[in-house]
């Protein structure tokens, strides 16, 4: 019997193909590995398993598929652009699965990775084993050698019991870095297959990946659904309210457009948790056709501006998009949907609308989970229960907003809460003001209530600031060392007046002069002795309310003559007065404040400390001592605070917000 002769391998390159796509079709590794998965979904398998190998720098996937004869090599898999729906079904042969694979151009992706791809197959006992090489093949596409390239054949590898085995070799990015972890997590979300409940499971150096391996589902927080998506629902463990399932609000639009629109959208609790592992950003909503990964993210094509955008994730599935009587929906790139394609356009309006929707619900959502939030502490849940009716209401929602604003910063929602409740009782004092007209003679006790409403509020505010500014004063008091004083307090001094003065505020609108004087400042000091200058830490000027004033900071550990210090401080105030005698600030006065660590040498001789001050003055001049100028400052704030916590409403409010740990996770 005259054996037959083999056909010869070739490969028959479509340059239309290569046109749209040469073989750049994705540039990551997840990406090339999913086309393969999707041929093996295509080949009916029910297992394929993916191996890592670091050590030789190499990818295999295997799968227990029908395999491919030889004949279904050279005709199918050698052939770029093969349309496998129209020449072999619309269903694969035995599972009849809706395949995936369209244009027979997906595996030329291995190529976008890999310099060396070896394929080894075999069906109905016919094996065929061969090996592309990505540069031979460039080099007959760039000759134009009759467009045919032939892979060279292979040794049917000992032991390889399966139906087909693909090698990854020469690969353009090291396996370095890659984890079992990642790519089970990144093929997930690619696939919304992958399972023993549709017969098709999928492994990563024998960890079998799982819809759960995406990662995101447990930290959703609200949730909206289309279609059965029970399986989502299940994982999503952290959900503050029930599932929202839209599929009947959803239906009839979908009908009238024609498509099928199920899977889900939701959002998370803080975008933070939207980075994942590896760095990707995971706000997206990812369109899938035939439990395949069409579009990584269409989100960006609504334009959305509102902060919930920014929480939102999803997977939908519309298989319409991939219908076999229709032109393919895909772009050349495989990695994204034709956004002027009809059935793209009436999907973007279905989503829009629902975008809406969500967008509405979350806003009202968050704000009552907020009001719920701060109503844990006791002390804001007595003060909402002591409002009546609508107002109650208001200053629920009113409260709740600080969940809307974007901050992940415990302090910040502290201070946000405290700025809610503030806020909202000056609306409420809005309120009866503008019933004042409403008012006769004969009310004068409630006129009295209405501002005595007021005084409560600005004392409110006034007792936040000086609590902060006690903050600043214990901070410093628990970082400063001795030697470590001048440095500190020069970067406080100036931006914090009310250290040397409590009655002391900034002067808003004077940069300009005060950095025409600090440059007058600055060049004298520059004319200095080399032992003045190394006693000075910095002198620099401001402006206070009404007033001008040169700060002189000198070395904790040095004692300035008071004749030195008379002699520098007379030259500063003349000049500085000089500039500003040309400004309409000149009928400040100005006050010259020396922050010492030593007293001048003077306080122990006939002169004393009073005569020290006493000639200092004569010069706008005092002096301010390091230690006392904390203690003073303190001390003073202190004495306020003491007073203002009995009479402040609010202020046991404030203390037990920020006094308040919220639970752990």
């Amino acid at each position: 019997m005259v054996k037959k002769a083999k056909r010869p391998l070739t490969m028959r390159i479509s340059l239309n193909a290569l046109e749209h796509l040469g073989m750049n079709l994705y540039s990551n590794i997840p990406s090339v590995l999913s086309e393969i998965v999707a041929n093996s979904w295509d080949g009916d398998a029910e297992n394929v398993n993916v191996t890592l190998d670091k050590a030789s720098q190499t990818i295999t996937i295997e799968d227990d598929g029908i395999g491919m004869s030889r004949d279904d090599v050279i005709d199918h898999f050698l052939t770029v652009g093969f349309r496998r729906r129209s020449e072999i079904g619309d269903h694969t042969p035995i599972k009849k699965r809706l395949p995936m694979g369209r244009k027979g151009i997906g595996k030329l992706s291995s190529f976008s990775i890999a310099k060396v791809v070896e394929v080894y197959t075999v069906k109905d006992g016919e094996k065929t084993a061969f090996r592309m090489d990505r540069e031979v093949i460039r080099a007959k596409i760039a000759a134009d050698d009759d467009e045919v390239y032939e892979p060279v054949e292979l040794a049917w590898p000992k032991g390889f019991g399966g139906s087909t085995r693909i090698v990854l070799s020469g690969l353009s990015r090291q396996l370095t870095e890659m984890t079992v972890a990642g790519l089970k997590r990144r093929v997930s979300r690619r696939f919304a297959i992958i399972g023993t409940k549709f017969d098709f499971r999928a492994f990563v150096d024998t960890e079998e990946i799982s819809p759960a391996d995406r990662g995101y589902q447990s930290a959703l927080e609200y949730l909206w659904v289309y279609g059965d998506q029970a399986d989502t629902v299940k994982l999503a463990t952290n959900l503050s309210r029930k599932a929202d399932n839209r599929t009947a609000a959803l239906k009839a639009a979908a009908k009238k457009a024609g498509i099928q629109l199920t899977g889900w959208i939701g959002t998370v609790a803080q975008p933070r948790q939207l980075q994942d592992e590896e760095g990707d950003n995971l706000n997206r909503i990812a369109i899938f056709m035939r439990g395949k990964m069409a579009q990584e993210d269409i989100l960006d094509e609504f334009g959305q501006k509102e902060i919930y955008a920014d929480y939102l994730i999803g997977e939908l599935h519309c298989d319409a998009l991939d219908d076999d009587t229709q032109d393919d929906i895909a772009t050349s790139s495989r990695q994204s949907i034709k956004q002027d394609d009809p059935r793209f356009l009436v999907l973007r309006e279905l989503v829009l609308s629902e975008l809406r929707y969500i967008a509405s619900r979350w806003s009202d959502w968050r704000r009552e989970d907020g009001a719920k939030q701060a109503a844990n502490v006791p002390e804001v849940s007595d003060w909402l229960g002591a409002l009546q009716g609508s107002t109650k209401k208001k200053a629920e929602r009113w409260i709740g907003r600080l969940n809307v604003i974007r901050s992940e910063n415990e302090t910040d929602k502290k201070e946000l809460l405290k700025a809610s409740i503030l806020a909202f009782e000056s609306y409420r004092r809005k309120e009866q003001l503008e019933k004042l007209e409403e008012i006769g003679d004969e009310s004068v006790a409630d006129v009295l209530a209405i501002f005595k409403d007021i005084d409560d509020l600005e004392l409110s505010y006034y007792g936040q600031i000086v609590q902060l500014r006690v903050g600043v004063i214990k901070a410093l008091q628990d970082k400063l060392k001795k030697d470590e004083k001048e440095l500190v307090l020069r970067d406080y001094i100036f931006d914090h007046l009310w250290l040397l003065d409590t009655s002391w505020e900034r002067a808003r609108g004077t940069e300009h002069v005060e950095t025409t004087v600090n440059n007058f400042l600055a060049a004298d000091t520059k004319k200095l002795p080399k032992a003045e200058k190394k006693n000075r830490i910095d002198i620099g000027y401001r402006t206070s309310s009404g007033k001008h004033v040169i700060v002189e900071l000198k070395r904790a550990s040095v004692a300035v003559p008071l004749d030195t210090l008379t002699k520098q401080i007379r030259k500063y105030r003349d000049g500085a007065r000089k500039i500003l005698d040309k400004t309409t600030f000149k009928d400040w006065p100005i006050e010259i404040v020396c922050v010492l660590g030593k007293p001048p040498p003077e306080y122990a001789t006939a002169t004393g400390p009073q005569g020290v001050q006493k000639s200092l003055a004569a010069v706008d001049a005092r002096i301010v001592f390091y230690d006392e100028l904390l203690t003073n400052a303190q001390q003073a704030y202190a004495d306020y605070l003491e007073a203002h916590v009995k009479i402040d409403k609010l202020w046991g409010v404030f203390k037990a917000i920020d006094d308040f740990a919220p639970p752990t996770e």
